[in-house]
């Protein structure tokens, strides 16, 4: 993360990684995603609130179950550099998920977050203190409670919708205010929005602290955009997490980033409680299989 880098986060909340996927990686994620939509009742992603009915209790649905590239993003060595900056050693991905626009789903803009991390007792993703998704520099160092990289797969020409924030909310002092919250068109949106253009394959890093939202789609075809979700070792957004059991092709790097919250990381004494937890859970796999 270079110097112009770090200024720019700094100072909007956000930074655009150009090329952070390779054309190959675009059209296998594509390919899968295609793949799966097929499908009836398909999840798009790990849940950060409910469980599937049947699920076991700390697990979620996942984008990591369709393999290929989607395992490649959990440690992408284009954006590892930015989130070791932004989030220091031994960051943890905490969820996932897939957001898909187009001109018949109509969405509107909801800002969301803002003012040094809390969006405020009136927020629409729900009150919160701001302990989950602070921003702050110091002593030559950021910290940050929750940050989200987008992986665009298809061109977001300036104009037709996409990633939209309020550039230097991540520190405000206020709420957003709330006549600025919801636009249902794109004319209704504030001045102070950044609507920020991107092209596939091109990577959006910002924290959750920045203020933001979709804007309502108004280019051709759709705008899919893959979200993973880093927090620092001791934070947790989501109250499920991953096993790696569940995905054999990781690797050692890729493990570690999917140990659940604590304040000592991928430690090996940490390592041994989860490598319990895990088999714990196969055992109680393996007993209703045998009940049924």
């Amino acid at each position: 993360m270079n110097e112009h880098e770090k200024y720019l986060f700094d100072l909007r909340g956000y930074i655009v990684v150009r090329n952070a996927l390779t054309t190959e990686q675009i059209d296998d994620l594509s390919k899968r995603l295609e793949t799966r939509r097929n499908q009836k009742n398909i999840s798009l992603g790990s849940d950060r609130t409910q469980n599937a009915e049947g699920n076991l209790a700390w697990t979620a649905s996942s984008l990591l179950e369709w393999g290929g590239s989607y395992l490649d993003l959990i440690d992408l060595p284009t954006i590892r550099p930015y989130l070791e900056v932004l989030l220091g050693k031994n960051y943890r991905l905490d969820h996932d998920y897939i957001k898909i626009d187009s001109v018949k789903q109509n969405r509107k803009l909801y800002l969301h977050g803002g003012g040094q991390g809390a969006g405020g007792v009136s927020d629409l993703v729900g009150p919160t203190d701001g302990g989950q998704c602070y921003y702050r520099f110091s002593n030559g160092r950021f910290f940050n409670g929750l940050v989200a990289v987008a992986f665009e797969l298809d061109n977001v020409p300036v104009g037709h919708g996409g990633f939209a924030c309020i550039s230097g909310s991540h520190k405000v002092n206020f709420e957003l205010p709330s006549d600025w919250k919801v636009s249902n068109t794109q004319e209704e949106i504030p001045e102070c929005v950044d609507w920020v253009a991107a092209s596939a394959g091109d990577a959006i890093i910002f924290t959750e602290a920045c203020a933001h939202g979709t804007i309502p789609w108004r280019g051709e075809g759709e705008r899919r955009t893959v979200f993973y979700k880093y927090c620092p070792h001791a934070v947790a957004w989501s109250p499920c997490y991953y096993n790696s059991d569940n995905y054999p092709e990781l690797t050692k790097n890729q493990k570690s980033l999917l140990v659940p919250p604590s304040a000592f990381g991928p430690a090996p004494e940490v390592n041994n409680i989860w490598k319990k937890a895990q088999e714990e859970q196969q055992e109680l796999i393996n007993l209703r299989k045998n009940q049924n």
